[in-house]
């Protein structure tokens, strides 16, 4: 009888650590597939000390990333160009999984490499077309700040002259000059955008030049599409009102800063990536991602000292209004009209540049 008990019991502890050690190993399992890395690349346009479009691209990926501890990420800078195809191949066979390619310049690269690699996710910021079943684009509603911005500009000028220095003809950059001007005619019909264009999205000598240019024609309120600050050096040397563009320059330009409409694409890149990690990516609406002021992915900068307090009261009830979807910057325009947009308001002084 003593040698039945001590059996049993050797039995039922042989048991108890078979089953214990199932369960520890099926945690661990579960563990390592909850918490196994995803690699990430963020291939970027130009410099990241642009700062604007390339930095806050950087650092809404470096929140992302922060914000997701499963992320390996990594960086390239000038990755747009010649070698673009390359150095997306490159990270394609080094088993990264999703590369978010942060500019409308790497369609031609994406259309050729993409296909080749059908388990790895590209995503083209910018992009109003689907390249391949693998390739989704994300991009933000920038135009809603830029109204924003707009009515600031039209408040405080003194000569009803307003400059803007703009990239590209590109239907977002389009976009974002249109809503300025209405946001401008809002609440000053006299006042007119004088726009000239730089013809690429960074070339900060020439975004200068063309600044200089609209200031000593009587523009007493500046602003900007380009990738670079130039455009609020030049205003900062002249002492003429700047809005920016892209980030918060304002430690920058502190004479003469008003506020800016300011990326952030932590947001936008955070649900991609979960996507992406859950398998839930392809059943995205046609894999396409556009956030604005609702979903926190664009901002203002803070306004400074020179602006009155019932300008800031006005931009902040439209603010409101935005979020909440009660206040359409163009009423009646689907995002497929948007995103074809190709004409400037009426208050706009220049021409389209030709395709």
């Amino acid at each position: 009888m003593k040698y039945t008990v001590i059996t049993w019991t050797l039995i039922l502890f042989a048991l108890h650590l078979f089953s214990t050690a199932g369960v520890g190993s099926a945690n661990e399992l579960n563990k390592s597939a909850t918490t196994s890395e995803l690699k990430v690349a963020l291939l970027d346009y130009g410099p990241i000390g642009d700062h604007g479009w390339t930095f806050e691209g950087h650092a809404g990926a470096a929140k992302m990333a922060q914000k997701l501890p499963y992320v390996n990420l990594s960086e390239r800078e000038n990755a747009a160009g010649p070698y673009a195809s390359q150095i997306m191949r490159e990270y394609a066979e080094n088993g990264t999984e999703l590369i978010f390619c942060h500019s409308g310049s790497f369609g031609e690269a994406i259309q050729d490499v993409a296909p080749k690699y059908p388990n790895v996710t590209f995503m083209w910021c910018g992009g109003s077309v689907k390249l391949a079943s693998n390739v989704g684009t994300y991009y933000e509603r920038f135009y809603q700040a830029a109204y924003l911005t707009g009515i600031v500009a039209g408040s405080m000028t003194k000569t009803n002259k307003i400059a803007a220095v703009e990239p590209i003809a590109d239907p977002q950059v389009v976009m974002a000059t249109n809503a300025f001007a209405r946001g401008m005619a809002s609440v000053n019909p006299h006042a007119r955008l004088h726009v000239l264009w730089v013809g690429s999205w960074y070339d900060p000598p020439k975004e200068k030049q063309l600044a200089l240019g609209l200031i000593e024609d009587g523009c007493d309120v500046i602003t900007h599409g380009s990738d670079s600050d130039a455009t609020g050096e030049a205003a900062e040397e002249t002492g003429t009102y700047f809005i920016s563009c892209g980030s918060n320059t304002a430690r920058f330009f502190p004479h003469v800063f008003l506020t800016g409409a300011v990326w952030n694409w932590e947001p936008i890149m955070t649900d991609i990536v979960e996507d992406v990690r859950n398998g839930t990516w392809a059943a995205h609406p046609g894999q396409n991602w556009w956030y604005g002021m609702a979903e926190g992915a664009v901002e203002l900068a803070p306004f400074s000292d020179l602006v009155p307090a019932g300008c800031i009261r006005l931009v902040e009830e439209k603010q409101k209004a935005i979020r909440r979807g009660e206040l359409e910057i163009f009423p009646g325009m689907s995002d497929q009209d948007l995103l074809k947009m190709h004409y400037l308001e009426t208050n706009v002084v220049g021409e389209l540049p030709e395709s």
